[in-house]
């Protein structure tokens, strides 16, 4: 039995194309019914019902293979034999065509038109491509996947007359509209024996070539759906720079969020993208970018005007993401070095800070920066903004001075007033309620009443510091 669970299915795989190695009788489930060349099959069980046409012929394939002298000198395979014990012969006689598990292309079909689509563009308008090396490198990328299919391949076959024209070079040189029609009707998604690269490098690929093909015919609104999946891309992986390649990209990454990167943006540019983090795309955690598709068909009941709300340009995610560079970036501004610092901030100071963070926003400024304050459930922008740059360690600790310096005090009391320390430096503001949470029970069991106990003056003491530090946000 070879299936996906057995430890060594390829080795047994191996050992079964060799003829004078065992096994001689392979039951497979899925694991050799496509892609896989054993000339001396002989016989085929089919114990399972099959409603795909292409993978019934993929299966029946296995056995068209030539085999010379296989009974004998000079007894070569003339034909083979095929168990049908679930009547799928019959069923393929009634439906020629199978039943088609979904009419959406595969990414590979979907990749070879936007190529073939896109090359015949470049070929029409040579200004497009000033220097010929996306021409180039479409054509040789098509021509390469054409090459490598195999005309005795059943599938292939059943297309001969295409394949064997496109795998000429000179087919490629000048596409004309009915040779654009051809490969995208008959030879896009044929099995081609070119090794494949990584599923998330590809599906890159389509998203730019998408953009390229956007950008030429003028669709905005399909490119800038697609300049914010890139600009979410460069976000996620920016979290990776623990990945070599990924730290050497990091100034183009952070680049590409910004809306001057796009600025007369063009094919060259598009392909310079792609191919730059096409190879880092892998490396994005699976949880982030799972994506749900469906197929439901909307059913339009009524047809009415409505105002239209323009999609923005910047998500709340990547927007927050710039909130913080600028912050960490910008300690030394007035009003932030104020805040970092527990000192009193003007109005004119929080002012000019506001103003700040909707110009990072752009357009869509103020209503991002409403949406994140909202989620961040900070009840003030000073608050908000504490929370992320934190305390002065300097600043904490002079507000705690009076504790530290209480002579008795034991040691575990200490520890607890430093632990206050490093959380307000770390995180700018602290709840009293977090006390009696970890790390601080850790301490003493019984939570910080009896910690202190006999000393609850002290403990309200610092009460009333993390008060006057709250309150004044």
């Amino acid at each position: 039995m070879i299936d996906n669970y057995v430890t060594y299915a390829q080795s047994l795989i191996d050992d079964f194309s060799q003829k004078d190695k065992a096994p001689h009788i392979a039951i497979s489930v899925d694991m050799l019914d496509t892609g896989i060349d054993v000339p001396e099959i002989a016989n085929l069980v089919f114990f399972k019902p099959v409603y795909s046409k292409i993978k019934f012929w993929q299966m029946i394939g296995r056995g068209t293979r030539l085999c010379p002298d296989l009974f004998g000198p000079d007894d070569n395979k003339q034909d083979f034999r095929v168990f049908d014990f679930c009547f799928n012969f019959d069923f393929f006689k009634e439906k020629p065509e199978g039943i088609k598990a979904s009419d959406s292309p595969s990414l590979g079909t979907q990749l070879f038109r936007s190529r073939v689509q896109l090359l015949g563009q470049v070929q029409t308008n040579p200004e497009l491509d000033e220097n010929a090396s996306l021409k180039n490198s479409l054509t040789e990328e098509l021509f390469d996947e054409v090459i490598s299919m195999n005309r005795q391949n059943f599938i292939v076959g059943m297309h001969l007359e295409a394949v064997y024209r496109f795998q000429q070079q000179e087919s490629w040189e000048r596409l004309s509209n009915l040779d654009m029609e051809v490969l995208q009707r008959e030879v896009a998604g044929l099995p081609s024996e070119r090794e494949k690269d990584d599923t998330d490098s590809l599906r890159f690929d389509l998203i730019a070539l998408r953009m390229q093909l956007a950008l030429i015919e003028g669709n905005h609104e399909v490119f800038e759906k697609q300049q914010r999946r890139v600009m979410e891309i460069a976000m996620l992986l920016e979290e990776k720079t623990s990945i070599p390649a990924v730290d050497e990209a990091l100034d183009f990454l952070s680049n590409i969020q910004e809306s001057s990167f796009w600025e007369g943006m063009n094919l060259a540019g598009l392909e310079e993208m792609r191919l730059r983090l096409r190879g880092l795309v892998p490396f994005i955690d699976k949880k982030e970018r799972k994506v749900v598709y469906t197929d439901f068909k909307d059913e339009v009941t009524a047809v009415h005007d409505e105002v239209i709300i323009p999609i923005p340009k910047m998500t709340s995610e990547q927007y927050e993401k710039k909130v913080k560079d600028y912050l960490n970036a910008n300690l030394n501004h007035i009003a932030i070095h104020r805040l970092r610092t527990n000192r009193q901030l003007t109005e004119n100071d929080l002012e000019d800070l506001e103003a700040n963070l909707v110009k990072i926003g752009e357009e869509e400024g103020e209503s991002l920066l409403s949406v994140l304050l909202a989620r961040s459930d900070a009840p003030s922008l000073k608050h908000f903004v504490r929370s992320l740059v934190g305390l002065d360690q300097a600043a904490v600790q002079e507000a705690f001075s009076e504790f530290l310096g209480n002579r008795s005090l034991t040691s575990s009391q200490i520890r607890f007033i430093e632990m206050i320390i490093d959380q307000l430096t770390k995180r700018g503001v602290m709840k009293a309620s977090a006390l009696y949470e970890q790390p601080f029970v850790r301490l003493h069991s019984g939570g910080p009443d009896e910690l202190f106990s006999g000393q609850e003056e002290v403990l309200e003491g610092i009460f009333d510091k993390l008060r006057t530090l709250n309150s004044e946000l």
